[in-house]
């Protein structure tokens, strides 16, 4: 009944009034709580169907209502995985923010003109293996998404070769 009342771009309460209603009583019905048999032509004499299509209309917005629902679960777990990701990128920029400044830091008092230049690149190439290691982590460049893509290109590939040796 919310899709036949938002096509005529009524509100609850014009529907109730026009239905001669309460406005509990129409929110109830397009929960898909029952409604009884007055309530349902007094509905349908408003929207100019019989009661038969009104109960129809009920039914499919009530299955369209379950789906949303499900809908919104999935929606609602992926929201929680891009924030869990978005999370891990901020950890990842801080974290490389500080080595650089921990580097940097370590870098000017310890330089003397060359002669620590050995230990220097160790310190570096550590905080470089850490920083690679937690991208690796964080942007999973060999993930889910890499691997559907590479499943995906094999795939067609051998597609074409069946095709290519099929017209042979």
């Amino acid at each position: 009944m919310k899709s036949l009342r938002l096509t005529r771009h009524w509100s609850q309460e014009q529907l109730a009034q026009l239905s001669n209603l309460n406005v509990r009583t129409i929110q109830r019905v397009e929960k898909g709580e029952g409604a009884g048999l007055e309530t349902l032509k007094s509905l349908a004499s408003v929207f100019e169907i019989s009661v038969d299509e009104l109960k129809s209309v009920i039914e499919q917005d009530n299955q369209s209502g379950d789906e949303e629902s499900l809908c919104s679960e999935h929606g609602k777990e992926m929201h929680e995985q891009a924030k869990a990701k978005v999370k891990a990128i901020r950890y990842f920029y801080a974290f490389t923010a500080f080595l650089v400044t921990v580097f940097v830091l370590f870098l000017l008092p310890n330089y003397n003109g060359g002669e620590n230049t050995g230990p220097l690149i160790v310190v570096f190439l550590s905080f470089a293996t850490l920083v690679a290691g937690l991208a690796i982590y964080v942007f999973e460049p060999f993930g889910a998404k890499w691997e559907k893509a590479k499943v995906s290109k094999i795939v067609q590939q051998q597609n074409q070769q069946r095709r290519l040796d099929n017209k042979h």
